[in-house]
């Protein structure tokens, strides 16, 4: 701990900077990554529970478990629902899903952006902070007016310290967003393996819902009874 607080006033207020930086994309790497994983999970196990329920033709069941999915992956399902229900072709059924489907793909991203930001502006903030040291270093000496490789190196080898943590953490955000980039296409993928087979599911369930019956139809029997 004591190297530790020595390195950091060496680094000065920079590496401070630095080092909230790295806090921020690691606590965004690690709250997206189990988020994005356990939507991949749930995907998966909605996708095989809507291929049973639909191959037994329970359509109430069906119905349940949309509603008890993710609010994401619910608001996809939901809308497939709403389309077979009132009976409208296949390719409409799809577009619907589909077009919910990607504001989800738009949630499922979020955060990637900020991770690659951290990333590229950390080896800045540590340049940043080795300019202010060597300029912290020449302002000593002219005020002292001691000179000499001494005191140059001295001061320079302490502000080269938020160099070295920049292009550290600059690595590291690197490195989190190609990880959390890979997991995120994988999910993306699962999402549309999804909708493409509760479509189907779907397309296959409407038949089995009772077809909701016509008030024209029903008025027109009784008139046409009391006219016989």
């Amino acid at each position: 701990m004591d190297k530790l607080g020595k390195l950091f006033e060496q680094g000065g207020p920079t590496l401070y900077v630095i080092a909230a930086v790295a806090a921020l994309g690691c606590g965004l790497f690690i709250e997206r990554f189990f988020a994005v994983r356990g939507l991949v999970h749930q995907a998966r196990a909605v996708d095989r529970r809507l291929r049973d329920l639909t191959a037994a033709g329970n359509v109430a069941d069906v119905l349940a478990v949309c509603n008890r999915a993710p609010s994401g992956l619910a608001t996809v399902l939901t809308r497939g629902v709403e389309a077979a229900l009132r009976r409208e072709p296949p390719e409409l059924l799809f577009a619907q899903m589909t077009r919910e489907g990607r504001r989800l793909v738009m949630e499922i991203r979020r955060g990637l952006g900020l991770l690659a930001t951290l990333g590229t502006m950390s080896p800045f903030l540590g340049l940043f902070g080795t300019v202010l040291g060597i300029m912290a270093a020449l302002k000593k000496i002219g005020e002292t007016g001691v000179s000499g490789l001494d005191v140059v190196s001295g001061g320079v080898g302490e502000a080269l310290v938020d160099t070295a943590a920049g292009i550290l953490v600059a690595i590291c955000m690197v490195l989190l967003h190609q990880i959390l980039k890979a997991r995120m296409a994988n999910a993306v993928l699962e999402i549309q393996i999804l909708v493409e087979d509760a479509a189907d599911d779907f397309s296959r369930l409407a038949p089995m819902i009772a077809k909701p019956a016509d008030p024209a139809a029903s008025t027109e029997a009784p008139r046409a009874q009391s006219a016989g």
